[in-house]
């Protein structure tokens, strides 16, 4: 870490201080104490007599820090600055982009054997990278850029790895004695893969595991419902389901996995937590092995995790991986942006997490709608929507399984599909600023272009950029090419075109999809930000259980058959929403004391027993 000091202009008072902080200073003091023959040092802190402020040289400094300590107002404050390391070897190098620094990437997870280790960190710091290195698909080169991969050699690699476990791994690899099972974040390439293929005759034609593992992953994942369907006709959800599938379904002595959360809901999330669980630990017949797993969903990575490291650094310019800690550990220090172990401070901010408008009653509240009865038939689905109301200025949650119809309500209010001719709703006579769920490059326009064409919005003020843009920096992003944009990138656009308009109804589809656990905090922050400041209403479907709870002020639930018909209950409020929703699925969580996180609770312990009994199956602390 490295210490700078800065000041606060607008509480630094000169007039009154009596500028204890250059007269204390150390390197002043010596200068004054020193004799006329010796010549004096630079002193780091001066008033700049053109503007009238103190001004601190850093490279003169001493870090001692008696500035900050006597300053009255304390206009002087530390800051630290993680450094790459220096004195390390980085484990990858990628090559220099244009103009742009190459990224670096420090150290390797550690593989133990019936244990899932889960990998956390913001996207761009190197998740990706390292699951390539341990699957064998991309071979360090120890900072040597000038070397082409296909001239590594693992004779070369395997001497320079330290950990003895990573060094096995390697040397097994060399020999092509090691199989990986590894899940892609990106699932497109399965389509060229399995082209003109039924999800059934994949999974059945390259089964490795046992007839009963086999059968629980069917079950667990729905794969009944799309086992004759070729993956061109598959949804996004569906698509990631069949992908796990053909993972797990692999005889391998390792398994990655890269985000398998994204599109899938919270009863999907929570199975499939179990499953890795099961195969880490060697289920049935299948012998014990390590799981890699990145994830940004931190209730299902802290529920489906043994072991946790962090990522930190600054992304796209370098990664370094934390040593293992226990999952309560590793995800309060991310949280905290504090490595106790290692005394590293990788981010200033802290982030915690509270229940939004506790114990609000909603009886007094103003109106802003109320809808009646709505249906919606497909040809093999049905949607059954009970009356409800919206209150003015509250944000309402959508939560249950998918291809329940959550989707097709934000349609018919977004005005985007329409209702049954039968149907009594006509309508919400509102502004309505609508996000998808998913979303499409098919554009030329730049970044900016693209928001003031989604928006009709020409406001780039400093307040909304403050308040918008940049939280999620897509400031930055303002002259890419969106057909350019990475999926998180995407994500972060639509959600700030969505919110930039001048709207009485924001709807946004799964707004924490692709984004990173810091990304998905400041969505939540956000959105309710924008919901005030417009006097307007929000209405979020979200599958991320941290998410929902913290931002959401009611909920209505779906839920039904899923791809043959939907159903309503509510809206409710808050606490007999999440209770109702919990018991739907059959799980329970309590809070984390330090940071009010929901942390699930294992299936048949003694809390979830005490919570299943008392009917409080949400957010007891402990």
């Amino acid at each position: 870490m490295k210490k700078i000091y800065l000041v606060d202009y607008d509480s630094c008072n000169l007039r009154f201080c009596g500028r204890q902080c250059i007269k204390k200073c150390p390197i002043v003091i010596s200068n004054e104490k020193n004799k006329s023959h010796i010549k004096k040092q630079e002193v780091p802190i001066w008033v700049q007599k053109s503007t009238n402020q103190i001004k601190i040289k850093e490279e003169r400094c001493l870090k001692c820090g008696i500035c900050a300590n006597v300053c009255p107002t304390k206009a002087i404050y530390v800051k630290n600055i993680l450094e790459e390391p220096i004195n390390l070897i980085p484990t990858h190098k990628y090559h220099e982009r244009v103009q742009k620094e190459s990224f670096r990437l420090y150290n390797l997870p550690t593989l133990v054997s019936g244990k899932v280790t889960g990998l956390c960190g913001p996207n761009g710091i190197g998740k990706t990278t390292v699951l390539n290195i341990i699957s064998g698909n991309l071979k360090p080169n120890f900072g040597n850029i000038n070397l082409e991969e296909n001239k590594i050699s693992w004779q070369d690699i395997i001497p320079k790895i330290r950990e003895t476990e990573m060094r096995n791994h390697f040397t097994l690899l060399s020999q092509n004695d090691r199989k990986i099972a590894y899940k892609q974040q990106v699932l497109r390439i399965l389509f060229e893969k399995y082209k003109d293929i039924c999800v059934s005759d994949v999974l059945n034609s390259e089964n490795e595991v046992s007839e009963q593992f086999f059968k629980k992953i069917k079950n667990y994942l729905d794969i009944e419902a799309i086992s004759d369907r070729y993956l061109e006709e598959c949804s996004g959800g569906e698509l990631q389901r069949f992908s796990i599938a053909s993972v797990l379904i692999k005889e391998a002595d390792i398994y990655i996995i890269d985000e398998p959360c994204t599109f899938l809901d919270v009863q999907k999330r929570i199975k499939l937590a179990q499953l890795f669980q099961d195969r880490s630990k060697g289920f049935d017949k299948e012998r014990p092995c390590p799981i890699l797993v990145v994830e940004h969903d931190l209730a299902i990575l802290d529920y489906i995790s043994d072991i946790i490291q962090l990522f930190y650094g600054v992304p796209h310019k370098f990664g370094i991986i934390s040593n293992p800690m226990t999952t309560k550990k590793g995800i309060n220090a991310y949280l905290d942006g504090y490595l106790k172990s290692e005394n590293i401070e990788f981010r200033e901010i802290k982030y915690g997490f509270r229940r939004s408008t506790t114990g609000r009653t909603w009886s007094n509240a103003k109106i802003f709608a109320e809808y009646e009865n709505i249906s919606k038939t497909f040809e093999s689905f049905h949607l059954e929507v009970n009356s409800g109301v919206i209150y003015s200025s509250e944000i309402l949650g959508i939560v249950g399984e998918n291809g329940c119809g959550k989707s097709t309500f934000a349609k018919i209010l977004a005005g985007k599909l329409k209702p049954d001719n039968n149907s009594k709703f006509k309508g919400i006579n509102a502004i309505v600023s609508y996000k998808p769920q998913y979303i499409t490059q098919d554009t030329s326009n730049s970044v900016k272009d693209f928001i003031i064409e989604y928006s009709q919005n020409y406001n780039f003020s400093e307040e909304i950029m403050r308040i918008l843009y940049r939280p999620l920096g897509v400031n930055k992003l303002f002259n890419e090419s969106i057909s350019e944009l990475s999926g998180g990138e995407l994500q972060r656009v639509y959600i700030c075109a969505c919110l930039a308009k001048k709207a009485d109804l924001y709807i946004l589809d799964e707004p924490s999809a692709y984004l990173d656990i810091e990304e998905r905090i400041h969505i939540g922050q956000i959105i309710r930000t924008i919901t005030k400041r417009n006097n307007a209403v929000s209405i979020c479907i979200e599958h991320d259980i941290q998410i929902a709870d913290a931002l959401i002020d009611r909920l209505l639930l779906f839920s039904g058959k899923p791809g043959i018909y939907g159903k309503t209950l509510g809206p409710l409020l808050k606490k007999e929403g999440m209770n109702k929703f919990l018991k739907s699925i059959d799980v329970s969580f309590r809070r984390d004391p330090k940071n009010g996180r929901a942390r699930l609770n294992k299936k048949g312990s003694q809390l979830d027993k005490n919570q299943q009994a008392s009917g409080e199956l949400w957010g007891i602390h402990n």
